[in-house]
């Protein structure tokens, strides 16, 4: 067994959220404008002391942070890159090319983002971690006071309802799952370091830190002020989905019959196993490719598993199953001159669970999508999302969507889902639902520490 080289970069100098999942049972996602260079320096300057880097840590802190900058909080202190960043993480994921890819129409609309406040006026995102609710209050709270004593405007990302601030805040008794039921944060990237850079695997770090080389997918950029100023640094797509949980129970609820009468048994498994259908895995964790006739403990969570030859038909895991989308493995896709991207994912549930029959309110995912290259990773993958041509097993023309991720207003699209129980036996299911709804999307740059020491003004 051969070894990879230490890595270049210097754990202290990258930010934490980038090379490790936290655990914490408690986080709060807070969006701010900045009104001037000499306030924003303040508000970092304030702080740094809380800011988690990528070093090992013996006991878990308390609490802590990290920071995002969009690339007009960039512009705040560094007027002149203008032009110097890729296109797309300037512009913005509501602009036109970006949305080639992510089709974010109907309810999902950027207009009515962020409660339909202006889009590019967040120029920062703190995540804050914390072991305890008070501890996340405690940090929040210096947080707020930071941003009120150097001139920040705080934004609400949600509309605040009773007993919600309208901020982005943990459901703490969630953790580790999503509101429609499924174990998450299963199977990130492995985030090592190629012995040889032109060997470089998609999971590997350079891949997602900007300014190394050997990356299939050019994290930039890598040269001048620009680059030394994103150096060790990660783009994140910050991406507030929510879950319409009332129409996905409906649909599993609807569609059982139809199942029952296909595969036989009850109503209640033929609800878990139309859900196992939809995602790839079953709600806890079981991948289908290794279990597909029930959920096992033995297999929750696994992540060694490929899709040829044994399930090239799609008898056990549909095509377009979200898993299956977001990583084929080593299903073939069309030819590229890239290999298929990996996203280090962080995510955690935000909103109270409904109590059936009461689905109303606010509830949905908070998704942190880091990456390297915005439009060679994050966009690529959201584009197979919605519209899955990506590979010879869709029929040529069809443009069918991923089961439970997908925007169904994307245009020529095909709604439709079916699941193979025989090479002989389908279920097809016409139209899917819409299950996702887009609150609002971001792209912001986790810089370096260097980075954020220069901005907040002091020396490196």
């Amino acid at each position: 067994m051969t070894t990879s080289p230490a890595p270049p970069y210097q754990p202290g100098n990258v930010q934490g959220l980038i090379l490790r999942g936290y655990t914490h049972p408690h986080s709060c996602h807070l969006m701010f404008s900045f009104t001037g260079r000499r306030g924003a320096a303040g508000f970092v300057r304030a702080l740094l002391p809380y800011v988690q880097s990528a070093e090992a840590w013996s006991d878990k802190p308390e609490r802590m942070l990290n920071i995002g900058l969009t690339f007009n909080g960039i512009l705040t202190f560094e007027p002149a890159f203008g032009r110097q960043f890729p296109p797309e993480f300037e512009a913005g994921p509501w602009s036109e090319d970006s949305q080639q890819s992510l089709y974010d129409t109907g309810a999902s609309d950027p207009a009515r983002w962020w409660n339909s406040q202006d889009k590019q006026a967040i120029h920062c995102i703190v995540h804050v971690y914390g072991m305890t609710q008070d501890a996340l209050d405690g940090l929040v709270a210096l947080v707020s006071q930071a941003a009120a004593n150097n001139g920040l405007r705080e934004i609400l990302p949600l509309r605040p309802e009773s007993g919600q601030s309208g901020r982005l805040q943990q459901y703490a008794p969630l953790e580790n799952f999503i509101h429609f039921g499924y174990r998450d944060g299963i199977d990130n990237p492995d985030l090592g370091w190629p012995a040889d850079p032109s060997t470089t695997d998609p999971g590997d770090a350079n891949n997602f830190l900007i300014g190394y080389p050997g990356s299939a997918f050019g994290p930039g950029p890598d040269v001048g002020q620009a680059g030394e100023f994103a150096k060790d640094g990660c783009y994140c797509a910050f991406r507030v989905l929510y879950q319409d949980v009332g129409a996905f129970d409906q649909f599993l609820a609807n569609t059982a019959p139809e199942v029952v009468a296909a595969i036989g048994g009850s109503e209640d498994h033929a609800r878990e196993w139309l859900a196992a259908k939809l995602v790839g895995r079953w709600r806890n964790g079981s991948p289908l490719a290794l279990s597909p006739d029930a959920p096992d403990p033995a297999t929750a969570g696994a992540t060694d598993f490929r899709y040829e030859p044994d399930d090239r038909p799609g008898l056990r895991c549909p095509y377009s199953a979200h898993t299956r989308v977001a990583n084929p493995r080593d299903q073939a896709v069309y030819a590229s001159d890239a290999p298929v991207p990996r996203l280090i994912r962080r995510g955690v549930p935000y909103g109270a669970p409904p109590a059936p029959p009461n689905y109303e309110g606010e509830r949905g995912l908070v998704g942190l999508f880091l990456c390297g290259a915005l439009a060679g990773q994050f966009e690529l993958l959201y584009g197979w999302i919605n519209t899955n041509n990506f590979s010879a097993v869709f029929s040529p023309g069809l443009n069918t969507q991923d089961a439970l991720l997908a925007n169904r207003g994307a245009p020529g699209i095909d709604p439709s889902f079916t699941i193979a129980i025989t090479k002989e036996k389908k279920i097809r299911i016409p139209k899917l639902p819409q299950f996702i709804v887009t609150r609002g999307t971001a792209y912001c740059l986790l810089p370096s520490l260097k980075t954020l020491r220069r901005v907040a003004g002091l020396s490196a």
